[in-house]
């Protein structure tokens, strides 16, 4: 009989704490209350620069980022966000000195990740961005860069890379890892993986490291050659498949299937920079970290691509905060989100753009 109770109070516990379907998403731990996922309220506001009050007596809650403020109020559902009244799929609750409240909380605060354009019938636009090659840096016997406590580059990055899967997905992207393991991939196959897979963006993740351990921050890079960009246009001419060469260019007209793909790749490299400065402000914007520089650089990565291609370096391995923060997953999880959240500003950007 006691080990019958022992055993309806363990299951009693765990689905207490369990987290809802798709709570998985969440950047914060979370706990099933009312059959809902809840979050803690002040780590949030904490981590994310969220201004926030609470007054014992009244039991409300404010809670202000930039232009937004959220009321709340404890034993309520009821939430009043800049002065339109809507309601939680529960009460805010305080529990042992700490205030939980659901998790649809947070969007009323910060920026969703999955922002759509509204698009005129029959409008031409710039480029339709539907599938996303992630290419997570290194594996294998590459660990990349590595930090002072042993922290190695090529696991951050594939966790990042799969988050960030996650979220595009969640905005109905398709998405596709270079790696989604610990392995070895040859760097020259990477961008060809995303040109086999007619990717619309290529997105390549990684972690920095410099001898100097005091720099820190977040990098984009787009790719610039030292060669002439008029040789690199005819080697691409050369190389076409025969699918994207037009009947009309007969092997004498190279030069002008060299000026074609010249035109390709400029316009490629405009859209690159357009992707990330877009990254990097959502990044700056949603993380309050500072933007070391939207920078062109030759990263062989990068080098093939046939549409706009970035490298972004999520921090430094090198110094000491920075290998600390990459080691929290709540930390990768909402630079994820961030990531996510400026490709998804730049799909806005170019399918809402003439």
């Amino acid at each position: 009989m006691k080990r019958t109770i022992v055993y309806f109070l363990t299951i009693l516990f765990i689905a207490g704490c369990a987290t809802v379907p798709g709570a998985e998403r969440f950047p914060y731990d979370t706990v099933n209350l009312h059959e809902s996922a809840y979050f803690a309220l002040v780590k949030m506001c904490d981590k994310e620069a969220v201004k926030w009050d609470y007054d014992p007596l009244s039991q409300q809650v404010i809670l202000k980022k930039d232009a937004k403020e959220v009321k709340l109020l404890i034993g309520s559902d009821v939430v009043v966000s800049n002065n339109i009244v809507t309601h939680l799929p529960g009460p805010v609750e305080i529990r042992d000195s700490v205030i939980y409240a659901p998790v649809d909380v947070r969007k009323y605060l910060i920026e969703p990740v999955c922002k759509f354009p509204v698009k005129q019938a029959g409008a031409l636009y710039l480029r339709s961005v539907e599938t996303v090659v992630l290419d997570a840096g290194h594996g294998g016997k590459d660990p990349g860069a590595m930090g002072k406590q042993g922290l190695k580059e090529k696991g951050v990055v594939l966790d990042m890379a799969q988050r960030i899967q996650q979220e595009l997905e969640r905005c109905g992207m398709k998405v596709y890892l270079t790696r989604s393991q610990d392995q070895f991939v040859v760097l020259q196959e990477r961008a060809p993986f995303a040109n086999r897979k007619k990717a619309d963006l290529f997105v390549s993740i990684h972690a920095n490291a410099n001898r100097s351990r005091w720099i820190e921050g977040f990098e984009v890079y787009y790719l610039t050659e030292a060669v002439d960009d008029s040789a690199r246009a005819l080697a691409a001419a050369e190389n076409a498949p025969e699918a994207m060469a037009d009947r009309s260019f007969s092997s004498s007209m190279l030069s002008l299937k060299a000026i074609i793909w010249d035109m390709i790749y400029t316009e490629n490299r405009k859209e690159s920079i357009e992707l990330a400065r877009y990254i990097g402000g959502a990044v700056s914007k949603k993380m309050g970290l500072k933007l070391l520089g939207v920078k062109g650089a030759p990263f062989a990565v990068l080098k093939g691509a046939k549409m706009p291609a970035v490298l972004v370096e999520v921090g430094y391995l090198s110094n000491k905060e920075g290998e600390r923060k990459l080691r929290d997953a709540e930390y990768r999880g909402r630079m994820a989100e961030a990531i996510a959240s400026g490709i998804m500003d730049f799909k806005n950007y170019s399918e809402g753009s003439k």
